[in-house]
Order: C-alpha cells, then structure tokens, then sequence
C-alpha cells in the first residue's frame, strides 16, 4: 500500500483563500479500503479542511490528537472506500486561520506547514502523532498577516478635553486583497467596580464625530485593505469629574480594539475568516499617577 500528496498550486495564505492538494492512494482491494480511512494531519492553525466529493466540496471533522497540551496536530478521517469502490484519489482543500499569536518575527512557525497522510485501520483512533513513514507535504506559506497599531498609554485628565486615541490596521504588503474587515472598539472600565456609562467618547465616521456615551462597544463599517495598504480609526474619550480611586492606580478606562472578518469562508476566491487575538489595548491614566 502506497500513500503520495501533492499541492494543487498556489501558497497557503493564512486568513486567505484556500490551497488545494490531493492524496494518492495505491495497493488497496476493496475489501481492505472497506476497512481503512486515510488519517490527514493538519500542523498549522486550521480553520477548516474540505474534501471533494461527487456534490462538491463538503467540510470534514477536524480533531485535535493531544488532549493533554499543545503538543499535538488536528486531523480528520477520509473513508477510503466509496460507492463499494477504492478512492484511489483524494483531493483536499485547506483554509487556514490568521491568528496574530501564532507568528513569530513574521513569520508563521516551521512546524506549522506541515501536513501528512497514512492509511489507518477503522476502529483505531489516529496516533498523536503521524509516524516517520507517513506521506509529507510541506505547504508554500505567504507568511502576510495583518497588523495592528495603538498607543501604548494615552493620558487624560480627570474632567479635562478630550484626548485622541487611533487604531491603526494593515495589510503587511500582502499578495492579496484582505476584505469584508471590521474594527470593534471597547471600552471597560480601568478600576475595579468602577463604571465607564457616563465617560464621554466617540468615533470618527468619515469626518463625524459619532457619540458612544452610555455605550461600551461600536464597530466600523466593513472596508477592505489592499497589499500593503491600512485604515486608521480615531476614538475621542474625555474622563469625568472626580477623583481618580487610589486603588486603580491611576487608571480611568480602557480601550481594546479588534480586527474581525466571518469565520467562515465564503467561497474558494475570497478571503476567509480573520481575527486579531489578543485584543490589542491601551490604558487612559491620570497625569499625576504618571
């Protein structure tokens, strides 16, 4: 029995459209692919994995094989008999997810492009780990993700002006058009206990200034960013009258802004899900606890 896979062309973009491959299977009668799956191991951040069938493409299970730590891979059961016949071809197509955290200088991590295949017997649950002689496939990665940029510490004075505070998201020179996006803007209270209803803040729409009073969350509208491009988002927030509480250390509020798309893809050409985690935040402060 014999396993091989194969890209169908293309690079995987993390939070992109997906990248199409195929497994071959060669060596099973069909009374022993009546008996076996093909176990396909996902070593990236997968946010869905799809087989191709006579009606199209369908999403198959994907379950991740440690549950003990993160020392693990996702992988889903392919049957490898249909109809009474051996599937001697098995195409794939993988979207995968784009999460900030799970890049490192960049760069998506090593081991994260990565996806293997082996034939396993029905009844038996895949090993945590494919074995050495499993079929591999390492996956053309285009490493862009988005980015995004806040101010560290914005400082406002207790029932003095408004200050500013800017969200800035871009397309980190991407060979694709990121689309359907959005920016949801928090705000949480910085002491504990304490209330942001009556803390006055608002978003710039396009040159008019919305109020969010009484609010603690808004959203932009959806735009798109092309390779390399970025959209920034100013909030206004002011702090009301009265002491700062001693035991927030100086804090008045906080600010968290999210980048956010549909989890699910909406077809093979257009960008799928995409989130920011975590939350990038910024704390407004008191002058004098600085």
């Amino acid at each position: 029995m014999t396993s091989g896979n194969e890209v169908g062309g293309g690079s995987l973009l993390p939070g992109g459209p997906p990248l199409p491959f195929h497994v071959s299977v060669g060596g099973l009668t069909p009374a022993q692919a009546g008996h076996r799956h093909l176990a396909v191991y996902v070593g990236t951040v997968a946010d869905r994995l799809q087989v191709r069938g006579d009606k199209g493409w369908r999403d198959t299970e994907l379950s991740w094989t440690n549950e003990q730590d993160d020392n693990g891979e996702f992988v889903a059961r392919v049957p490898l008999s249909q109809d009474g016949k051996v599937r001697t071809r098995i195409d794939l197509r993988l979207f995968v997810a784009d999460q900030q955290n799970e890049y490192e200088n960049n760069r998506p991590r090593a081991s994260y492009d990565m996806v293997c295949a082996e034939i396993v017997q029905d009844g038996r649950d895949p090993a945590i780990h494919p074995t050495a002689a499993a079929a591999r496939l390492r996956l053309p990665v285009d490493a862009t993700h988005l980015t995004v940029t806040v101010p560290d510490i914005l400082k406002a004075a207790s029932g003095g002006p408004a200050v500013e505070w800017s969200v800035r998201v871009r397309n980190s020179a991407g060979e694709r058009t990121r689309s359907g996006l959005r920016i949801a803007i928090y705000l949480t209270p910085g002491a504990k206990d304490a209330s942001v209803q009556h803390v006055r803040w608002s978003i710039d729409r396009g040159g008019r200034w919305e109020d969010l009073t009484g609010r603690t969350y808004a959203e932009t509208d959806v735009f798109a960013l092309a390779p390399g491009a970025s959209r920034t988002v100013r909030v206004r927030i002011a702090l009301p009258v009265g002491p700062v509480p001693a035991s927030s250390g100086g804090v008045g509020a906080v600010l968290w802004a999210s980048v956010g798309a549909p989890w699910w893809p909406s077809g093979p050409d257009r960008p799928s899900g995409i989130t920011i985690d975590p939350l990038s935040t910024n704390v407004l402060t008191h002058p004098a606890a600085g």
